[in-house]
């Protein structure tokens, strides 16, 4: 069995891409028009970051449930 964390791996990339686009982010603090689409922007691409983390985290356990599948197969029970 190879172990393929390839979806996850890719995954990590692009959270890190957006996380560094993201990072040191100037926050307008005025009220204006142009303060609530960066801060409406800003709150979408927060929570597509905490989404992605998400996913990777899910991606892994499926690789992790795959490997102990392998590990472990399941036992004929005679009870």
């Amino acid at each position: 069995m190879k172990i393929d964390l390839t979806q996850a791996r890719a995954t990590v990339k692009e959270l890190a891409e957006e996380l560094e686009a993201l990072d040191g982010t100037e926050v307008i603090e005025r009220p204006s028009r142009e303060a609530r689409r960066q801060n409406s922007h800003t709150s979408r691409t927060l929570l597509r970051l905490s989404h992605l983390g998400d996913r990777v985290s899910v991606e892994i356990m499926g690789v992790y449930h795959d490997f102990k599948l392998r590990d472990n197969p399941p036992q004929d029970s005679d009870h």
